[in-house]
């Protein structure tokens, strides 16, 4: 079970294409990649854990989370 914050985590990196300040959300990037729904990239300017992209998971259950992340308000 994701929790409130998570959800719309991930309803704003779908909305924003994953632009995000993620040293601000790392702990709740980290909780969406638990639950296998993002992972964690490496990228030349900010290096480790810098930017997440979304797993297959998470795409193929994009619809079902943005609705619960709707409901959740």
């Amino acid at each position: 079970m994701l929790s409130h914050e998570a959800l719309n985590l991930f309803r704003l990196h779908v909305e924003r294409h994953g632009d995000i300040d993620v040293a601000a959300n790392r702990e709740t990037y980290r909780e969406l990649q638990r639950a296998g729904l993002v992972r964690a990239v490496s990228t030349y300017a900010g290096g480790p854990e810098s930017a997440y992209r979304m797993t297959r998971e998470g795409f193929e259950r994009r619809a079902e989370l943005l609705a619960r992340a709707k409901a959740a308000g």
